[in-house]
């Protein structure tokens, strides 16, 4: 039996690892085309890209694992079935449940390491993630000069009427004088007509020309560096328009703060509800727990409180008689004069109004923190359902693929996105229900593997039993039967001979 075990546990994993790579490479390639306009383009580095996408494949690893069990164990049970090892298995006494255990091992040990992964790799994959897409998002593409057009950084404009490859030998000669930011950096282009206005004082604007000049961006200094060359140096006073200042140039360097250029590596300690190990759930749950006794005392006592107050006054109020609303009626009142009648009546009115904007408030944080509550459970369950449903697949994966009888990765990709796309659908909307609180976390996040696990249940039991649920020669007909066009009938041909 060992041996048998050996040998189911080796047939799964050469299409688990398979499909598991290429259900990595499809995730991959949704994730470059949906986000490639904030990363391509804005001078990233190949580190920092290589970097962002290794923090995402963690949560693609996480969902393609138990697809790529599922595809497995078709496959497998597949090919069992069609060279026919199933029938020589079943002939020597060995029933299908025990060759399904080999593949529930198998399982149960990709469900304990994913479980570790969900908890201890993947929070912190994500919160990395989410950093570095924040940081590049703040970081505006890679200028890029194009002769004729304004280009504006900040309060200055600059325009370059043409610009020029540079030769290295024409370079060479300028090392000297463009100064240490153009080390270590590629060969800049020659730029002629350069003009930049300054805006930067409100009193001055300050337009700065010049025949030739390069560009650089400096990363220590996060600005541009405009090293310019024969040209003119003009300053007009917007307050004094008679004041006019010139100066001619040979060499001059305009520095440009762009910080909006830079990557910046900034940390973040926030940390959403995917990017938290169980335990640092679990404490956001008890500390909403503990707020939520607290605002539950609150209204207690603020309705102890009020009817206190009202009871207490019962028998003073009933002895007073109804009055009008007008003062002389007030008057009647044996003892109480119409100032302190109206004074009683407005604390009164702004004890109860206070009261009941405190009940609102209490009952609005109540709503809040009962919803941080299954929030935070909701991503505790999903971090043991998700790799649970490892097992799950396995009892939906060996009867289909023994009733199939077809170990091809057609037929395994086919079946298994369309059971994976039903469980998937059944977590997303247990998910809002358990948001809405129609649904307790618990049943929000395991309702999919318990109804997909029933029904593998069922498909195992109807495989013992050695009855197909699903007629795959029926179907198979069908899509035969249409691929072939009807023979029209061709007319019969009768030779005439004449008589004798």
């Amino acid at each position: 039996m060992k041996i048998l075990t050996k040998y189911i546990i080796r047939e799964h994993i050469p299409p688990f690892l398979f499909s598991l790579a290429v259900l990595m490479f499809l995730f991959l390639m949704n994730f470059l085309v949906k986000y490639i306009t904030q990363i391509f383009g804005k001078g990233l580095s190949v580190w920092t890209i290589f970097e962002l996408i290794f923090y995402n494949l963690a949560w693609m690893f996480a969902l393609a694992v138990p697809m790529s069990v599922l595809i497995a164990t078709l496959m497998s049970f597949g090919r069992f079935s069609a060279d026919n090892e199933i029938i020589i298995l079943k002939s020597s006494g060995i029933s299908i449940y025990r060759l399904i255990r080999p593949a529930l091992i198998f399982a149960s040990v990709i469900t304990i390491l994913m479980i570790l992964f969900n908890d201890m790799v993947l929070p912190d994959f994500n919160h990395r993630a989410r950093v570095m897409f924040h940081n590049i998002r703040e970081k505006k593409p890679t200028l890029k000069l194009e002769p004729g057009i304004f280009f504006t950084v900040g309060k200055y404009s600059f325009l370059v009427e043409k610009i020029d490859k540079t030769l290295g030998e024409e370079l060479s000669e300028r090392t000297n004088m463009l100064g240490p930011d153009y080390d270590n950096q590629e060969t800049p282009d020659r730029l002629l007509n350069v003009t930049i206005f300054d805006r930067s004082q409100q009193e001055k604007t300050i337009t700065v020309t010049a025949k030739e000049g390069y560009m650089v961006y400096s990363q220590p200094k996060k600005a541009l560096i405009f090293t310019l060359f024969d040209g003119e140096y003009h300053v007009f006073d917007l307050l004094d328009e008679e004041n006019y200042r010139f100066s001619h140039f040979d060499r001059n360097v305009v520095t440009i703060d762009a910080p909006e250029f830079q990557l910046d590596e900034k940390d973040d300690d926030y940390r959403g509800d995917r990017e938290m190990n169980v335990e640092m759930m679990m404490k956001k749950v008890d500390e909403s727990r503990e707020q939520l006794r607290n605002e539950s005392s609150k209204i207690i006592n603020v309705i102890e409180r009020d009817w206190k107050a009202a009871t207490s006054r019962i028998d003073t109020l009933v002895k007073v008689e109804p009055v009008a609303d007008t003062e002389e009626d007030i008057t009647l009142l044996e003892g109480i004069s119409a100032r302190e009648w109206i004074r009683a009546c407005d604390r009164a009115f702004n004890r109860t109004q206070r009261s009941y904007q405190l009940l609102r408030t209490a009952r609005s944080r109540i709503k809040t923190y009962k919803q941080s509550i299954n929030r935070y459970l909701v991503e505790v369950h999903k971090k043991f359902s998700i790799p649970f449903s490892s097992i799950v697949f396995i009892l939906i994966g060996a009867p289909l693929g023994i009733f199939a009888r077809k170990g091809s990765l057609g037929v395994g990709a086919t079946l298994s996105i369309f059971f994976f796309l039903i469980y998937w659908i059944g977590l997303i909307l247990g998910e809002d229900l358990a948001d809405r609180r129609l649904l307790t976390p618990f049943m929000a996040m395991w309702l999919p593997n318990i109804l997909i696990g029933l029904a593998g249940s069922y498909l195992t039991w109807r495989a013992v039993k050695e009855t197909m649920f699903i007629r795959w020669d029926r179907i198979v007909a069908v899509f035969n039967s249409r691929r072939k066009k009807p023979e029209r009938d061709k007319p019969v041909q009768v030779s005439h001979t004449d008589g004798v």
